[in-house]
């Protein structure tokens, strides 16, 4: 690795537990994951039961055409790398946040690469684990696969390159900002906090939930606009790319946090969730979600 010390091992672990990308997804993944340097590709799955098993045998045979190790892993595996003194861990915080928490990834993917220079670490494993919810889309986990992947190869440096012209290359469009843009909504009003984006946890909240002072409506409906922009500026791609549909999902999941009660953007929301899932997922879980989307 350019400027550090060289991680052996590059891990993407993804928990399909309440949700499995289809085959297409998964080769999509893949392709990411080869592009950006990572060997190793691990599927956490802790379900209980299956209305089918998990069919991996094309995705493990898609990797070794890209030179990259699979396997499905349960929790033993979870324990082994928080145990180990060789390994770094870091999260993509994409659960959780609806549309990520890029500040946040960002600051922990550096840290974990100088942690794993000081101590000449082996494995770097970014985790990428189910929040319960399965609302948010796969994009969202992009900029931390992308960065984690460029500071295994290039070290520390890989914090000054350019994260949405990687973004906009990956997706094949000019919308990398776009979906930076989204990733930083999280701190407006300054509620943050260190495991969730409080803005969803007003969507996932119970009817009488109370959020953050600081997210008076001023900043809730100035959220909310930069969302709506948003998907307004992916209307000319979201017929023709999978990406800009995804994003413009990611925006419609902040914009219904900003507006909880309004019944037209959330039957809205319920319409295209359906549509993402089917368009990016297995069946499995898909009804499960929904249900935990609110209504009124």
């Amino acid at each position: 690795m350019k400027g550090g010390h060289g991680f052996e091992t590059r891990v993407y672990l993804l928990d399909v537990t309440d949700r499995c990308p289809n085959r297409r997804s998964m080769q999509e993944l893949v392709d990411v994951l080869a592009r950006f340097g990572y060997n190793e590709f691990r599927l956490y799955d802790t379900a209980k039961e299956r209305e089918e098993a998990l069919d991996t045998a094309k995705t493990e045979a898609y990797c070794r055409m890209q030179g990259i190790g699979f396997k499905v892993v349960g929790e033993d595996y979870r324990r082994e790398i928080e145990a180990d003194a060789k390994t770094v861990v870091a999260p993509t915080f994409a659960a959780r946040s609806l549309c990520g928490r890029i500040e946040e990834m960002r600051e922990a993917m550096e840290r974990a690469e100088a942690v794993g220079s000081e101590r000449k670490a082996t494995r770097f494993v970014v985790t990428d684990f189910s929040d319960g919810y399965a609302w948010h889309p796969l994009c969202v986990s992009l900029p931390a696969i992308i960065l984690a992947g460029n500071m295994m190869t290039a070290g520390r440096v890989a914090a000054k390159m350019d994260l949405e012209k990687d973004l906009c290359s990956v997706m094949d469009l000019p919308v990398g900002g776009l979906l930076q843009k989204l990733g930083t909504l999280y701190l407006r009003g300054g509620a943050v906090k260190p495991d969730s984006s409080e803005y969803f946890n007003i969507l996932s909240g119970d009817v009488g939930y109370s959020r953050h002072p600081g997210l008076t409506q001023f900043v809730l409906d100035d959220v909310s606009g930069v969302a709506r922009g948003v998907r307004i500026a992916l209307e000319r791609w979201v017929d023709r790319n999978d990406w800009a549909k995804e994003i413009s999902y990611a925006a419609l999941l902040l914009e219904c946090s900003c507006h909880r009660r309004d019944e037209r953007r959330l039957r809205e929301l319920r319409d295209l969730h359906g549509h993402i899932w089917r368009m990016r997922f297995e069946p499995e879980g898909r009804v499960e979600s929904l249900a935990k989307l609110p209504r009124f």
